[in-house]
């Protein structure tokens, strides 16, 4: 079969969450045979895995032939033209699937709460990835998402148009992790570690890795303050955040404490294909999302790099990846005022954090990613859809879009007069 995978991110040196999705499922459908067509903003050797055909989304033409060539169109997000696209392709009896990873109008809303700029923007964004999910379930042979709560959220979707009749269409496929990897901590990659840190990290320092992005829906400040309270009890502790923008960087580092400055470490996104060697260095990873809606129903893609590297997670309570934590023994599921405790302590264990090692790596061969391709590829024959069937689908959703604009609109009114009130 012929897939086209397509997100419009750039396929390069420094992938990201779906990039990396996109980048390695590409590669394992290629070990099985398939033919792939990969779609993005651009790409390079690093980013784009051998075999498979980069297709920029700038090009129209090879957008559209790709589109009539394949059997199988994954898309995760795209605009009206790759809507309009996937509609012609459905109609002509290509198996069509939205990648609903991420519900991206619930990061977005966090996003507009914690925001105090182009709210009228994200809320129009928002509001069209709201609309592209519900064209999702009506009209697409599949929709596949990342965990439970999710799977819930698309199927509450869809249940008043077509009640539980049409519920085996969603699918969980979760993101997955590297079979081969550096498991064991090996100096040379905390010597990597102090050269772009430039710092000396010793033995008996113990590095917390904090593994990329310090998203807008992130509490931040409370974070670094959980972290500095341990540092205070044991100067060994280190946090070292990668991936974090100029602009937070700096916001973060204004706030924090004095006595801190030199235990917490900002470094730049490093070359995909070398992230590993440097994270192998760390004793433990720190992951912690917002207390809101967004951690509900997310499922972190740095959790599934620490998978592979057999690296405990330190993390907040979610739906998902706390209870994982919980059973394996490969982590713990926390709140900010444990935090602190808990960093100190393990700091102290060393026997406690091999003991985690060992369960994350049993953990990670259930999230092989050749595991997420066969379960791509299992789904693909039980998500046939008659051109009747999706006819249906497409005026379903054709009337039910002025009711998307109605409450779009109520929103966007009620922003706009917060506003004019607040000046």
């Amino acid at each position: 079969m012929k897939f086209l995978l397509l997100y419009k991110g750039s396929f390069g040196s420094t992938l990201r969450g779906p990039e990396l999705r996109y980048y390695s499922l590409a590669k394992s459908l290629i070990e099985y045979g398939e033919e792939v067509y990969l779609c993005g903003r651009a790409g390079d050797d690093k980013g784009i895995p051998n075999k498979s055909h980069f297709i920029p989304v700038s090009n129209f033409i090879a957008l559209l032939r790709a589109f009539f060539a394949s059997d199988v169109i994954v898309l995760h997000g795209g605009g009206p033209i790759v809507m309009l696209l996937a509609s012609i392709a459905g109609f002509l009896g290509k198996s069509i699937i939205l990648d609903c990873y991420v519900p991206h109008w619930i990061e977005l809303d966090e996003v507009v709460k914690k925001t105090k700029s182009n709210k009228l923007k994200l809320l129009i964004k928002s509001y069209f990835n709201v609309a592209r999910s519900f064209f999702g379930v009506m009209f697409f042979n599949a929709v596949i998402v990342a965990n439970q709560r999710q799977l819930d959220l698309m199927r509450g979707m869809m249940a008043p148009f077509w009640s539980t009749h049409e519920f085996s269409r969603i699918h969980i496929i979760p993101f997955g992790c590297e079979e081969v990897a550096a498991n064991s901590q090996q100096d040379n990659s905390r010597h990597l570690l102090g050269k772009l840190a430039g710092e000396e990290f010793t033995q008996s320092d113990f590095l917390i890795g904090w593994l990329g992005g310090a998203y807008g829906w992130f509490d931040m400040d409370a974070v670094i303050g959980a972290v500095s309270k341990a540092i205070k009890e044991n100067k060994n502790i280190k946090l070292i955040l990668f991936g974090a923008e100029n602009e937070t960087k700096k916001d973060i580092a204004s706030k924090m404490p004095d006595f801190v400055h030199g235990n917490i470490f900002f470094l730049p996104w490093v070359d995909f294909s070398k992230r590993m060697e440097y994270w192998a260095g760390f004793d433990i990873s720190l992951v912690w999302g917002g207390e809101g809606y967004e951690n509900d129903y997310a499922s972190r893609t740095r959790n599934f790099d620490c998978l592979t590297l057999g690296l405990p997670i330190i993390q907040n309570k979610d739906s998902e990846w706390g209870a994982r934590l919980d059973h394996s023994g490969a982590g713990k599921a926390t709140t900010l005022e444990n935090l602190p405790g808990i960093l100190v302590e393990l700091s102290h264990s060393p026997d406690t954090v091999n003991n985690m090692r060992r369960a994350m790596e049993k953990l990670a061969a259930g999230f092989y990613w050749h595991k997420s391709a066969n379960k791509l590829l299992e789904i693909i024959p039980s998500t046939r859809m008659s051109f009747v069937r999706r006819l249906f689908g497409f005026f379903v959703f054709l009337f039910v879009l002025p009711a998307f604009f109605v409450s779009a609109l109520f929103v966007l009114i009620s922003y706009l007069f917060q506003k004019a009130v607040k000046r």
